[in-house]
């Protein structure tokens, strides 16, 4: 893949939670799938480039704000640090590439920021569609033990390594 899958390598604290959150994607015990969007935007996305940098902008910004909801939900008592740690794993591109490939969306072989930019772009398509209640029903269900994965992993890493 053109970009790195495991960008993190200069900083051994997020190397070590984007690891553990990989392994648990990569895992039979995480099921993901991708939201469905509607044939007619995924054709906008796909033949008009601005459609879908509009959509991966907002995409970028929905998940930025979830995440940060989520962790806060799960860790309500931890502080801007830890938040700022474990969603700066989960919302990288190289996270969202693993989770494509996990569907079947990407391989290895393709460009990690191309794979997120898509990622981001299907997220922002389906809360356009869907409106913020089916969003959140949806980021709760595939995300919620991801959050909890790399939460437990920087907790981990604070005490431990």
């Amino acid at each position: 893949m053109i970009g790195s899958l495991f960008p993190f390598k200069n900083d051994s604290r997020l190397d070590y939670i984007q690891r553990e959150v990989v392994a648990f994607i990569q895992s039979p015990n995480y099921h993901f799938e991708l939201p469905e969007i509607s044939p007619q935007l995924w054709r906008q996305m796909n033949s008009d480039r601005s459609v879908a940098e509009r959509l991966e902008f907002l995409g970028d910004a929905i998940m930025h704000s979830s995440l940060a909801d989520g962790l806060n939900e799960h860790f309500p008592y931890e502080g801007p640090g830890f938040y700022t740690h474990v969603r700066s794993v989960l919302e990288a591109n190289s996270t969202f590439a693993h989770l494509m490939i996990k569907v079947g969306s990407s391989s290895a072989d393709n460009p990690v920021k191309a794979a997120g930019d898509i990622f981001e772009s299907i997220m922002a398509a389906f809360h356009r569609e869907q409106g913020s209640d089916v969003f959140g029903q949806y980021f709760r269900k595939y995300f919620s033990d991801l959050i909890l994965r790399a939460g437990k992993a920087c907790k981990i890493y604070q005490y431990v390594i």
